[in-house]
């Protein structure tokens, strides 16, 4: 009786660890998802010529009221990425998506082409609030002008703990847990259209963790 309880305990500990390492990237879509249980849920195309290579799309999805494209990415033909694409025809717009990644995120790096804002380096050696906001603004409205600019953030609870041991961006990454999200947004310009782009990554997704993670339900 007391070995039967005792592998019973096991077994639920073993499901609750498997349970607890899922990752959610976006709403319902998990780490590792089957491709074949996401064609299965939605009527998916190929949009390898957008993306990469696999890329599976789902149209007239809506994010915060925004009608957008909805990118799949596979490895292994398991979930790793998602992204999301909408045309931008009002600045409020670009506020809006930009505020809805901050409720969840922290953000870490602007980039305009080349040149790169390291928001924990710079903060570290600007002791004036008001001059680091006024140095980000200043960035961010050169890099507008040009119609190209990204944003990297990591999850809330991760940047806590990374922050602490990070001196700049890079350093964030280097030896983060698994779990750890991050997000990119991205404002450009393609055919004459300006395009707001958010993609959702676990940086250290492997096939060896996909292996020893897979999502345990029925699909």
């Amino acid at each position: 009786m007391k070995r039967t309880l005792l592998l019973s305990l096991l077994c639920l500990f073993a499901t609750q660890s498997i349970a607890n390492e899922q990752i959610r990237l976006y709403k319902q879509y998990l780490v590792g998802m089957p491709k074949a249980f996401l064609q299965k849920a939605h009527a998916l195309e190929d949009c390898s010529d957008r993306y990469e290579q696999g890329t599976l799309c789902l149209q007239k999805h809506s994010l915060a009221g925004e009608e957008t494209e909805l990118a799949f990415r596979f490895l292994d033909d398991r979930l790793v990425s998602t992204v999301l694409m909408m045309p931008l025809t009002e600045v409020s717009k670009i506020k809006k998506m930009f505020h809805v990644l901050k409720t969840q995120f922290d953000l870490v790096l602007i980039e305009d082409g080349p040149e790169k804002f390291d928001i924990l380096e710079v903060s570290a050696n600007t002791f004036n609030k008001d001059e680091f906001t006024k140095m980000i603004a200043e960035f961010e409205n050169e890099a507008y002008q040009k119609h190209g600019i990204k944003y990297t953030f990591i999850s809330k609870d991760e940047f806590v703990i990374q922050s602490r041991k990070a001196h700049n961006f890079s350093d964030i990454f280097k030896d983060a847990p698994i779990k750890m999200r991050a997000a990119t947004y991205t404002v450009g310009r393609k055919d004459g259209q300006v395009i707001g782009t958010i993609s959702f990554i676990v940086p250290g997704i492997t096939a060896d963790y996909l292996d020893q993670n897979p999502i345990v339900e029925d699909f």
